[in-house]
């Protein structure tokens, strides 16, 4: 058979998977999950002051919005016959896994300990010595559902939400390191609420996370350090916040 008569349908198809990646990655970017959450709390057209109420009505907005994302990702994958094996949510090795993650933590700190000495010396206008969700932090209970929130969000949600994407980069859209950039980078200017500083630092925690699961094919130790840096940073601003 001729070639010239296989190319031009096998690139219409090529074609259709990369319009399809981008369009699934853009439902699982979290502009639409944020929508629907944020309709019920009526806090879409106030923005930042309104979602900074309380710790309250923050877990309700990313427990609200986790939970749209988990429905889409589990819509996609049923769609496709994957499952969350294929992302990289696999138990082989889970001990070695457990330990790079725990391993990764104190990294973390120190990288954020880096970036806020760099903003303090170079960028001092926009230096937070204090981050603004910790602020609303008022009592044990706060802290309680401030972490387990944390936990969902953060541990799993976002773990879930960067293998998909890092996924479909590798699929269809020039390769896993390139998503990893991209997303990282979006993923940083998602955290607008925590400030210039804030964002960075989610950035390069994202690029880390990011590199430890493309190079490990595997989440546990991702979800591991993300949610144990996101416990013990809460904790250590609760008990060492004066």
């Amino acid at each position: 058979m001729d070639p010239t008569e296989i190319t031009p349908p096998l690139q219409r198809r090529v074609w259709l998977d990369r319009l399809q990646a981008i369009f699934e990655i853009l439902l699982m970017s979290g502009v639409f999950s944020s929508f629907v959450a944020a309709a019920p709390l009526a806090i879409h057209s106030r923005g930042t002051e309104a979602l900074l109420r309380s710790v309250r009505t923050v877990a309700s907005f990313v427990l609200l919005e986790s939970g749209v994302t988990f429905v889409l990702l589990a819509l996609i994958l049923r769609a496709h016959g994957e499952t969350l094996a294929d992302l990289g949510l696999r138990l082989n090795r889970w001990r070695g896994q457990i330990l790079v993650g725990i391993a990764i933590v104190p990294c973390l700190f120190l990288l954020n300990a880096l970036v806020g000495g760099f903003f303090r010396i170079f960028l001092p206008k926009y230096f937070m010595e204090r981050n603004p969700l910790m602020e609303i932090i008022l009592s044990p209970r706060d802290l309680i559902l401030f972490i387990t929130s944390a936990l969902i969000a953060g541990g799993v949600k976002e773990e879930l939400q960067r293998a998909f994407i890092i996924v479909r980069f590798r699929q269809h859209l020039g390769g896993a390191w390139l998503g990893l950039v991209l997303w990282s980078m979006a993923f940083g200017a998602g955290h607008y609420v925590q400030g210039l500083q804030g964002m960075v630092v989610a950035g390069l925690f994202g690029l880390v996370f990011g590199a430890v699961y493309v190079l490990r094919a595997n989440l546990i130790g991702p979800m591991i350090s993300h949610g144990l840096y996101d416990a013990l940073a809460l904790l250590g601003y609760w008990y060492f916040r004066g």
